[in-house]
């Protein structure tokens, strides 16, 4: 682990191992940022204590990470990262389906010993008997589970090519669908995905009867069903391996009809793993129906709520704003922070109005975010909005931290007004209430060092020799930052 390119731990041990702690669950980089909290550290370490060995638990370090939405806490993951273990794991059981091909499955045999026959070449596809059907069909019905998903999806697709019958062709179909359903049980994405693209490019390809294709296209109807959705969550709520690609290449293939069915699913997830993926998923295809995603902010679980401004946030469409505004009133505070954070990263200028409202949340944890949201757009309608709020009387009474958040976010303007203002405020002084006066002085002091406001420097050398200790060290401070 270094720290500015010096090294400030080491191990070789595989045991109790820091670094290896994080680097095994594929975190690269974690940074604290200034203001970490008591409170994120405790929950920090407390991720750091957790015996992931002895305890039954499904979760790993990143997962643990999300859950706890760190504020001060930032890190860097990479999502390619692939233990041995599972590298091992798959050619296990790759040798195991082999070897379950050449004992148990004639059917498959065949094929697979016809493939490697000499190459002939044919002017047509020969017409499938059926009998020829019929035999297939019960060799695909035996037992309940497919030794080889490949090899099976490439014969039904061979069938629907050849099959002439109107009924046969049905049947396929709903043995195609009947694999998918197979494959989401059993967590494996990357050939359903394969499957979905095979019936997409026969419907582009137009070569089918137009009746056939309204039939095949059953089969991107029912991925969307409730019954399907509901399969998936069971998956993702599981302890099933998810290879989390393959999975989003399949959600990419949903439509806003499957949208419905996953809302229900929002306040009835039970795992940490199933609610991140939920989310994931509606944040890929909640555009489709914004209005749909919506409906869950009147949902009355205030987690539910949350997560929804969640995915409302990650789709990033200025529509939402339009929705957002009636959480900045919902009782959780929680609710109302993770509103602001959203429509900060949505951004534009038509979320001010309401970011000037939450100014005014009676709760600290919900301000301080829209403080550094004003200062991150420097544009002069919010320095307008964060001058006022400093002007104000009442705003002397403000607990020291949120009155340093103001002051560094005001210092991204290097306008002359807000040059004028801050020196005003740190020449300014009082016989009453002198203690929270000299608070706002130091947060003055603090801004200008951050403004490199060189003209205040003979006012920073009077006030650092200040009695009150808070406005001496930050006058030093800022001194130090504009000689340096």
């Amino acid at each position: 682990i270094s720290f500015n390119n010096e090294q400030i731990y080491y191990s070789q041990e595989k045991e109790n191992n820091l670094a290896l702690f994080f680097f095994k669950d594929g975190i690269r980089e974690i940074t604290f940022l200034k203001g970490f909290t008591r409170e994120e550290c405790e929950d920090f370490i407390k991720i750091l204590n957790t015996d992931f060995e002895n305890i039954a638990l499904d979760d790993d370090v990143v997962t643990l990470f999300w859950e706890q939405d760190f504020e001060y806490i930032k890190y860097v993951v990479d999502e390619d990262a692939l233990s041995d273990e599972e590298e091992e794991e798959g050619n296990r059981m790759t040798e195991e389906i082999k070897n379950k091909l050449h004992s148990d499955d004639d059917l498959l045999r065949a094929y697979h010993d016809g493939l490697k026959g000499p190459e002939q070449k044919v002017d047509s596809l020969v017409p499938i008997s059926e009998d020829d059907f019929k035999h297939i069909v019960k060799e695909i019905e035996k037992g309940e589970t497919y030794s080889d998903i490949e090899r099976v999806t490439t014969i039904l697709f061979e069938l629907l090519y050849q099959t002439r019958e109107r009924r046969f062709f049905a049947e396929t179909v709903g043995f195609i669908e009947n694999v998918i359903t197979y494959c989401i049980k059993n967590a494996d994405f990357k050939n359903t995905t394969y499957i979905i693209n095979s019936t997409k490019s026969i419907i582009k390809a137009g070569d089918a009867a137009d009746e056939k294709i309204k039939t095949i296209k059953k089969i991107l109807v029912s991925i969307n069903s409730e019954t399907s959705i509901n399969g998936i969550s069971r998956v993702i709520d599981g302890d099933a391996k998810i290879e989390e690609g393959d999975f989003k290449a399949f959600v990419k293939h949903l439509d806003k009809t499957s949208i419905p069915h996953f809302m229900k699913l929002i306040g009835q997830l039970q795992s940490i793993r199933g609610r991140r993926l939920i989310i994931e998923v509606m944040s890929i295809i909640g555009s489709l129906d914004i209005e749909t995603i919506a409906k869950g902010l009147n949902d009355r679980q205030w987690y539910v709520v949350r997560n929804i401004i969640s995915i409302l946030g990650r789709i990033a469409d200025v529509k939402a704003i339009g929705y957002l505004t009636k959480t900045l009133s919902h009782p959780d505070q929680r609710v109302r922070k993770e509103t602001v954070k959203t429509m900060g990263g949505i951004g534009g200028p038509n979320i001010l109005p309401y970011l000037k409202q939450a100014l005014n949340d009676k709760d600290s944890s919900v301000r301080m975010p829209v403080i550094r949201i004003l200062g991150n757009t420097r544009t002069t309608s919010a320095k307008k909005i964060l001058l006022t709020e400093l002007s104000k009387r009442s705003f002397q009474s403000k607990e020291f931290s949120e009155k340093k958040e103001f002051y560094g976010a005001i210092a991204n303007w290097k306008d002359q007004d807000v040059k004028d203002f801050l020196l005003e405020k740190l020449r300014k002084k009082r016989f009453w209430n002198r203690a929270k006066n000299d608070e706002t002085r130091a947060c003055a002091a603090y801004a200008v060092g951050i403004l490199g406001y060189m003209e205040a420097i003979p006012f920073l050398e009077k006030t650092q020799n200040s009695r009150n200790k808070l406005l001496r060290t930050l006058s030093h401070t800022a001194i130090k930052q504009l000689t340096a």
